[in-house]
């Protein structure tokens, strides 16, 4: 039998009202040990919603994007029951370190330090100041086929993600299996129709594993927590002389209006592409991006600051148009991820990235690496 309890409005647990300057409870004090532990409170943990609290959530809605407001409603207290929420490492600094000691102590570089209230890269530290060190995934695309990376060296299906067809769905949504791998489904292929979304409904109460959507960026419907734990999403590299880190960067922002960063993944396909003088775009082999470099016409150029390179060559009697990154590319991707506040990036088409993109990556935030086992290049 359903018995009614009547409980005071200031022992309501956290989420259960809307929290602003002024109240007072168990729930606000719930907020400022959270804050605490995200280092975006340092006072007393009074229980009651003073300046010093409501600044603390507008640093937390800033590093989300979240509309910055200071009240604590729906949204944030959804956010604040992000697991990846807690992907913050802090450290209170001792006196004689300074960011080269700590950067030798986490295996990271000197712009991986940041103030956790504003998320801003640190100069400099003082003694007894509180820095932040931020974690993130580092996923590489790796064909069963490759010679490089392969996930059998890599003991540990916690690493691994698997590469899902959606022609798959329908036979692993009859079937009974247990896996501890993450399952990326590509959707980028074509809509999401009903049929498609029913076989992923059935399919995710069997799976023993996280599953991840795999998305275009002009996708129109992103799943709920229900349906997927995060979203993989491609984002289009044209071919044009336009094409620098702050569009696709506005594409992120866009996303981040409906889905939270917490769960989003990029998807990058490197292998670089040209473009023909009818507008027909693809992806160049290693090979042909060599001779495509020999037949250059004119002097290449950066496309912004670490943006892409761009230039046009010859192909017998045509001229084209080629856009490929370098390394210095790849650096402005995992800067804009960290600055983005994402959870991490997916890199496919590298030639190779164990002694390299580890610690590229290590550069901007303490990387976390994974395997995308994919049959072939997909999701581009």
């Amino acid at each position: 039998m359903l018995r009614l309890a009547i409980v005071p409005v200031d022992g309501l647990p956290l989420g259960k009202r809307w929290l602003s300057l002024g109240d007072r409870g168990k729930d606000v004090r719930q907020l400022q040990e959270i804050l605490t532990a995200l280092g975006l409170y340092e006072a007393e943990i009074t229980g009651e919603y003073d300046l010093l609290t409501r600044e603390g959530v507008k640093a937390l809605q800033r590093a989300y994007h979240l509309p910055i407001d200071g009240v604590t409603g729906p949204d944030t207290c959804k956010l604040l029951a992000e697991e990846r929420l807690n992907n913050r490492i802090l450290k209170r600094t001792k006196e004689g370190e300074n960011l080269n000691s700590l950067a030798q102590l986490y295996g990271v570089g000197r712009q991986a330090f940041k103030d956790p209230e504003t998320r801003r890269r640190l100069q400099r530290v003082e003694t007894g100041r509180l820095v932040m060190l931020e974690k993130r995934e580092l996923i590489f695309g790796v064909t069963t086929q490759g010679a490089t990376g392969n996930p059998e060296e890599k003991p540990g299906t916690d690493l691994l993600l698997s590469y899902v067809q959606p022609e798959e769905l329908k036979a692993l949504a009859e079937k009974s299996f247990k896996t501890t791998a993450s399952l990326v489904v590509d959707l980028t292929k074509g809509p999401l129709t009903p049929r498609r979304r029913k076989l992923l409904r059935r399919l995710r109460p069997k799976l023993n594993a996280e599953f991840i959507w795999g998305l275009k960026s002009d996708s129109k419907y992103f799943p709920s927590a229900k349906e997927a734990d995060a979203i993989l999403v491609t984002l289009p590299v044209p071919v044009s002389e336009k094409y620098t880190h702050d569009v696709w960067r506005r594409e992120v922002k866009r996303v981040l209006t409906y889905y939270p960063c917490t769960r989003l993944l990029l998807h990058f396909d490197l292998r670089g592409k040209d473009r023909t003088e009818q507008g027909v775009e693809r992806y160049l082999t290693t090979a042909e991006r060599r001779m495509a470099w020999l037949n250059r016409m004119g002097a290449a150029k950066r496309l912004g600051e670490d943006g892409w390179i761009f230039y046009r060559y010859r192909c017998q009697d045509e001229s084209r148009t080629v856009l490929f990154p370098d390394l210095l590319t790849i650096r402005g991707i995992l800067d804009h991820v960290d600055r983005l506040n994402l959870r991490g990036v997916v890199l496919t088409g590298l030639d190779d990235w164990r002694d390299v993109w580890q610690k590229e990556g290590n550069r901007y935030f303490l990387a976390t690496p994974r395997l995308l086992v994919m049959k072939k290049e997909e999701l581009a």
